[in-house]
């Protein structure tokens, strides 16, 4: 991503708390350390970034913003600026060695100007050595230091660290907001109006890009929708060769059930007059709906909002999608 776009992407996201920043920031009231807390996906390293521009950016706008366009910009937005320290998670946590190396470099004056920044993604992974070993370095920072600790879990965190820090907890992305983010991810406006109600994580959306997952996930789905409402019995089939395998780890068999649940509300909220459906294929289905009542077509919603309880009890998911399937096809039957 390029600084322009990054830019871009902190402002759609979190407006307001781009906002907040930039009058801190002109006003000279910039804490000297952070902590960002909530659901990853919310626009927490984008912010991070954003502020370690708009601190060394050489051309800030009238408007208060970073430019995109100096070298400082894109080296951060790169991430090889030598005064923008950026740490992750090596595997599921921070290691020794990696807080060694974040100690060494608070000490260190900046190498370019007199800014320095450090963004801790991933905080809620250290432990409690780790965490105490910083906080001098948090308390007392060595010139025009700025620490960010991104965590998603707050509770992770030290007491006295959270003490030290300023906490900005971020708020969920709003309906336009998601899908402007989504598309930007490369999201089709179809598909963000789908993948909004299914997730309000950028992230996590953006992981069912890859290998057309999230295509092949939406045609399965509603094959199977198609299938049930027309009573076919291949219907099993196709939940077996085509659903399944899309299943994988127990965070997609959630969105897939997700995506069943929406499925089925579009046709309701077709029935309603309502234009807001998700799924491409909804036309067809108020056709084939019509021979079924809403008292039916709710009591299968309600059947398929019950699935992820199924999953919950140690149910396969191919046996909890297919009881689903069945027991929605008798219940349109009358049975």
């Amino acid at each position: 991503m390029d600084a322009k776009e990054l830019i871009a992407q902190a402002n759609a996201q979190q407006p307001q708390l781009i906002a907040q920043f930039k009058q801190a920031v002109a006003s000279e009231q910039l804490a000297h350390a952070f902590l960002f807390t909530g659901p990853r996906g919310r626009g927490q390293d984008l912010v991070a970034d954003w502020l370690a521009m708009r601190l060394m950016c050489r051309n800030v706008t009238a408007d208060g913003q970073p430019d995109g366009m100096c070298d400082q910009c894109q080296r951060i937005a790169s991430h090889e600026h030598p005064d923008v320290i950026q740490l992750a998670p090596d595997g599921n946590s921070i290691k020794v060695d990696q807080v060694r190396y974040l100690r060494d470099e608070f000490t260190k004056t900046a190498v370019e100007g007199n800014q320095k920044v450090f963004i801790v993604s991933g905080a809620d992974t250290m432990t409690s050595s780790a965490s105490n070993g910083l906080l001098k370095f948090i308390e007392e920072p060595v010139g025009q230091q700025t620490a960010i600790l991104i965590a998603e879990n707050r509770a992770q965190i030290l007491p006295t660290v959270v003490s030290r820090t300023q906490v900005i907890d971020f708020p969920a992305l709003g309906p336009e907001q998601m899908r402007t983010s989504l598309e930007a991810v490369g999201f089709t406006p179809a598909q963000a109006e789908l993948a909004r109600t299914l997730t309000d994580s950028v992230d996590s959306a953006a992981e069912w890009l890859v290998d057309d997952w999230f295509n092949s996930a939406e045609k399965a789905v509603s094959d199977i929708v198609t299938g049930t409402l027309k009573g076919d019995d291949t219907t099993f089939t196709h939940v077996q060769t085509a659903l399944v395998p899309l299943a994988g780890e127990p965070a997609r068999a959630r969105v897939l059930l997700a995506m069943l649940a929406q499925a089925w509300r579009d046709i309701l909220l077709g029935r309603t007059g309502d234009a807001s459906v998700r799924f491409p294929g909804a036309s067809e289905w108020q056709r084939l709906s019509q021979r079924y009542t809403t008292a039916k077509l709710l009591e299968v919603l309600d059947i398929v909002l019950a699935a992820p309880q199924r999953l919950q009890k140690n149910i396969s998911f191919q046996t909890t999608v297919e009881s689903t399937v069945l027991e929605s096809q008798f219940k349109l039957a009358g049975l």
